[in-house]
């Protein structure tokens, strides 16, 4: 089977206090000892690294961590071997059709990161994709079915895809990829930073394959 692990970072807002970039990320696992070892990190980093009474935290998450534990998350994931996929778009340059309508804006993102990391996995395997459950009944299933109709445009058979959406403190593999995307905003929307911006992406870099930050230029 093919694990897809996603994530985003920043917001679809575009008002004044929204953030200036909006990142997606994903996670491709496509070893089955892999994904365990994925899922563990969590676990592991819980009980090596966490003091006595953070350890009771129902969920670990990249904006509320310290800076070790963000290190070991995003080192302990990059000696797996795992491919990270990430599209980041400056927000003011989306057009203003994909600002009134949303769901469309994240839809296409994610096709933009699908074209990217379908390409590279086995056709004859199973997919299982994993997304934190932030939509509404009406959107997964309007996501599932647009998901489902790109496949048609990637693969000569469709494969079986199985799609759960999941809260993230249910699923360690999210909460990684929480902390993998997290690194992509820490980069592009902490403007202030100048010569550390980067720092945390520098950690996984061996294990990107792909961070497309030119969308709608």
């Amino acid at each position: 089977m093919t694990y897809i692990y996603i994530d985003e970072s920043g917001d679809l807002g575009f008002g004044k206090k929204g953030s200036k970039y909006f990142i997606v990320s994903c996670v491709v696992i496509d070893n089955e000892k892999t994904r365990i070892k994925f899922e563990r990190i969590p676990k592991k980093i819980r009980q090596r690294t966490l003091k006595k009474k953070m350890k009771k935290q129902a969920e670990l998450k990249f904006s509320n961590s310290s800076i070790r534990v963000r290190k070991e998350f995003l080192e302990k994931a990059s000696k797996l071997d795992i491919k990270i996929y990430s599209v980041i778009i400056k927000k003011e340059l989306a057009k203003k059709q994909l600002r009134e309508n949303l769901s469309i804006l994240y839809n296409y993102l994610l096709k933009i990161l699908f074209e990217k990391s379908l390409k590279k996995i086995n056709q004859k395997q199973k997919l299982i994709i994993f997304l934190d459950k932030c939509m509404s009944p009406a959107q997964r299933e309007n996501f599932e079915n647009y998901i489902k109709t790109e496949f048609f445009y990637y693969f000569k058979k469709m494969p079986e895809v199985k799609i759960n959406h999941e809260l993230s403190h249910s699923i360690p593999g999210l909460q990684v990829v929480d902390f993998i995307c997290g690194a992509y905003g820490y980069k592009y929307n902490t403007a202030k930073l100048k010569g550390d911006y980067d720092h945390y992406v520098k950690i996984i870099k061996n294990r990107v394959e792909v961070e497309k930050s030119d969308l709608f230029k």
